[in-house]
């Protein structure tokens, strides 16, 4: 099989790019033959940003591509901004079946997270002008910039850019399911769930038995990933926190920190080291305000033996189960993350040694290469089928 794939890398590295790196180098593995044409936002950014509605340059090379490599799948990960919509043009013009991950809800909403002031929002996935969305400034604060992404992908929207997509993966039924009803209305046949793997082999992991007593948090320091409440929950508290990550919020991390002996800022860890940190922690917190689509990191907690604590909304809803391999509390109600901790702390040791080995179970049944790799060729095949059966 020879697969194509194509990417945006962000300028801050991100899950999405970690993502597309674990699938061409599982399909490598497998045998499949691959190219991939990357973009990115570093360079003529603003000019790159103008011609969202549209790149040239990416449609043009895209073809170019295919006409050389002759792939019998085109994967689209993600196409923001630099690649643009004109990837899915170029691929549909040289009739190669298109695969495109949902990792983000971009295609509809500039936020991509469906989350505006503090609170998730979801107008743009099912109103044809989202005007709030532009009063929000949703994207970098800017109403100017707001508007310009909407345009684009509403007219992308009537041009049917998006309909016309012959696959798309998403990465929870949540998110799914959201996609279905939305503004699209993408028959459900044509969308299927794989969620995301995690290749942990060669990583060191502490199951030695004894009782952890720390809480991590690893991610993005940004208001929708939940750090305020994050903070809130543990001041003035007798459990010690530990936060690895970078971002925005970073200055009020380190002004809790000052304040708060027991929390502790470890700024930024390569893998192998958040993974060490994870095995050794109570558990995992998941504080996301926003849509998340998946949270790469809860999978990662369940390779460490590591149960998560997380919000009763999207993809933390399905990835944990309750009592099994974590817990879940209200989305955005500090009180009740603080309950649901207390508790947590409360439990007897064979009782979370019971969440800890069912975390391992959790990553091993849905989240290993292996797994991953019997989805995505099935994902392919029926692209592939379905194609050949129109000709």
């Amino acid at each position: 099989m020879k697969v194509l794939f194509i990417h945006t890398n962000y300028i801050q590295r991100g899950g999405e790019d970690v993502v597309y790196e674990n699938e061409v180098r599982l399909s490598e593995e497998a045998g499949w033959e691959t190219r991939s044409l990357l973009f990115n936002n570093k360079k003529y950014a603003a000019l790159k940003f103008f011609f969202f509605f549209f790149n040239p340059v990416s449609f043009w090379q895209t073809r170019q591509m295919i006409r050389k490599f002759r792939p019998d799948v085109v994967h689209i990960h993600n196409w923001f901004f630099a690649a643009s919509p004109a990837v899915f043009i170029a691929a549909r013009w040289m009739k190669v079946p298109v695969v495109h991950t949902i990792h983000n809800f971009r295609i509809l909403c500039p936020s991509g997270f469906i989350y505006e002031r503090s609170r998730l929002s979801a107008d743009c996935m099912s109103k044809a002008f989202p005007f709030q969305a532009i009063r929000n400034k949703v994207y970098r604060n800017s109403a100017a910039d707001t508007a310009w992404l909407l345009a684009g992908t509403r007219l992308h929207y009537f041009l049917r850019t998006w309909q016309r997509i012959d696959l798309m993966i998403c990465l929870t039924g949540a998110a799914r399911e959201m996609l279905c009803k939305s503004l699209l209305k993408i028959d459900p046949a044509r969308v299927v769930v794989k969620p995301n793997f995690f290749a942990g082999s060669g990583l060191d992991i502490v199951l030695n038995g004894q009782l952890r007593q720390d809480f991590m948090f690893v991610g993005r320091l940004s208001v929708e990933k939940g750090v305020g409440m994050l903070l809130d929950a543990f001041r003035n508290s007798p459990f010690k926190l530990y936060i690895i990550g970078d971002g925005p919020l970073r200055g009020e991390v380190e002004a809790c920190v000052a304040d708060n002996p027991n929390v502790h800022y470890l700024g930024y860890r390569d893998k192998a080291q958040i993974i060490k940190l994870l095995s050794k922690s109570a558990a995992l917190i998941f504080p996301t305000m926003s849509f998340e689509q998946f949270g790469n990191v809860i999978i990662e907690a369940f390779f460490s033996g590591t149960p998560v604590i997380g919000p009763d909304s999207s993809s933390p809803a399905e990835l944990i189960v309750e009592g099994y391999n974590g817990f879940h509390f209200k989305t955005g109600s500090v009180s009740d993350l603080r309950q649901k901790i207390q508790y947590y702390q409360s439990l007897p040791e064979s009782t979370r040694h019971c969440l800890s080995q069912n975390a391992i179970s959790s990553y091993r049944k849905y989240y290993t290469p292996e797994t991953n790799l019997v989805l995505l060729s099935n994902i392919y095949k029926s692209v592939l089928h379905e194609n050949n059966a129109d000709l």
